[in-house]
C-alpha cells in the first residue's frame, strides 16, 4: 500500500476513488469513464465537452523519492505514446472531441523533474499532429489536493471523516543523540517520583527510568512492525498522535497538579482515545501497548514535559 496524506492506496483503489470523483466533478462536461478492457489506451476517461482526459497512477507500495519520480516518468511515457499508438480506436470513441488536457493524476507529485518531463512529453505529443489531440495539446500534473472537496464529499456520504489534507503520513525523526534522551528521561521520572515532601528515592527512580528507557528504545521497531502489519492502521494512528499532541500541549499548559498525575492522565485519555477511533483494528492490549511507547517517545523527545 502506498501511504498519503488522505488513507492508503493501491492502484485498483486509487483509480476506484479517482473515477468517482471525476464523474462528480466533470459529470456536466460530459464525463465518460474508459473501461479497462481490452485496454484504456492511454486514458482512463475523458469529458466530451471540454477535452480533458485523465490518466490515475499510484505504486502499490512507498519508494524514495527518485525511484518514485522513475515511475512517474515511465507511467507518463508510456501512457503518452499510447495516445499515437491508439489513435485510431481513441477517434472511434472520442469522435468529433480532441484531447487538449492530459491529466496525469497521482496522490503525490513531490519532484519538479516531473513538471519538466511532462514539458517534454507534451511536445512530442503535439509534433505528431495527431486528429485526436488540440493542437494546444498540455499535460497536466494532479495530486490528491486537486480534488479534495470532491474527495470530502465522497467520504462524508459513506460516513468516512473528511480530511483536511495535512494529515502526516509518518512520525517525525528524531535526531538527537541517544544520550540526550537519556538525560531527558532521567529528569522527567525523578520529577514523577516526587513523595510529598519533595524528594525522591533512587530505588524507584532506577526501577522508572528503565521501564521509561526499555519503552522508548523498543519504540521505532514496535510502529515499525505496526506499520508492516497494517499501514492503513499506522496510518490512522498517526494522525490520531499528531491531533492529540495538542491536546496534551495544553493539559500541560494548565496543568496544576504532579507531574506523575499529568502522565497518568495523558496516557488513559491516549488509550481511550485510540480505542475510539481505531476499534475493531485495535483492542486493549495493543491500545495499551502503544500509549506506554509513545508515552515514553513523549518523555524522551520532550512533547510532554514538567515545569
Amino acid at each position: 500500500m502506498f501511504m498519503t496524506k488522505l488513507g492508503s492506496f493501491n492502484g485498483d483503489t486509487w483509480e476506484d476513488l479517482c473515477q468517482l470523483v471525476f464523474k462528480s466533478k466533470y459529470g456536466s462536461d460530459g464525463y465518460q469513464e474508459m473501461p479497462a478492457s481490452p485496454g484504456d489506451f492511454g486514458i482512463e476517461g475523458f469529458t466530451l465537452a471540454t477535452g480533458r482526459a485523465f490518466q490515475c497512477y499510484c505504486p502499490d507500495r512507498i519508494y524514495p523519492q527518485d525511484v518514485l519520480l522513475s515511475k512517474q516518468k515511465i507511467k507518463i511515457s508510456d501512457d503518452i505514446d499510447k495516445l499515437k499508438k491508439y489513435s485510431d480506436d481513441l477517434s472511434a470513441r472520442l469522435g468529433s472531441s480532441k484531447i487538449k488536457d492530459w491529466c496525469f493524476v497521482s496522490p503525490e507529485i513531490n519532484h519538479h523533474k516531473l513538471l519538466e518531463h511532462a514539458r517534454v512529453k507534451e511536445a512530442e505529443a503535439r509534433a505528431w499532429d495527431l486528429g485526436i489531440l488540440h493542437a494546444e495539446f498540455t499535460v497536466h500534473l494532479h495530486d490528491a489536493d486537486f480534488y479534495l472537496k470532491e474527495i470530502n464529499e465522497l467520504r462524508s456520504l459513506n460516513g468516512v471523516a473528511i480530511t483536511l489534507g495535512t494529515e502526516p503520513t509518518a512520525l517525525p525523526a528524531l535526531d538527537q543523540p541517544i544520550e540526550i534522551y537519556e538525560q531527558h528521561i532521567l529528569r522527567k521520572t525523578k520529577l514523577r517520583v516526587l513523595n510529598d515532601a519533595g524528594a525522591t528515592a533512587s530505588s524507584r527512580v532506577d526501577r522508572l527510568y528503565n521501564i521509561t528507557l526499555k519503552k522508548f528504545l523498543e519504540h521505532d521497531n514496535f510502529f515499525n512492525t505496526l506499520n508492516n502489519v497494517s499501514p492503513t492502521l499506522y496510518f490512522r494512528l498517526v494522525r490520531l498522535l499528531s491531533i492529540f499532541e495538542q491536546d496534551v500541549e495544553i493539559w500541560q499548559a494548565t496543568w496544576t497538579g504532579s507531574s506523575e498525575s499529568l502522565t497518568e492522565k495523558i496516557t488513559d485519555k491516549l488509550k481511550e482515545r485510540i480505542l475510539a477511533d481505531l476499534q475493531p483494528g485495535v483492542d486493549q492490549s495493543l491500545a495499551s501497548q502503544i500509549s506506554h511507547h509513545t508515552i515514553a517517545r513523549w518523555l524522551a523527545a520532550c512533547e510532554l514535559d514538567f515545569e
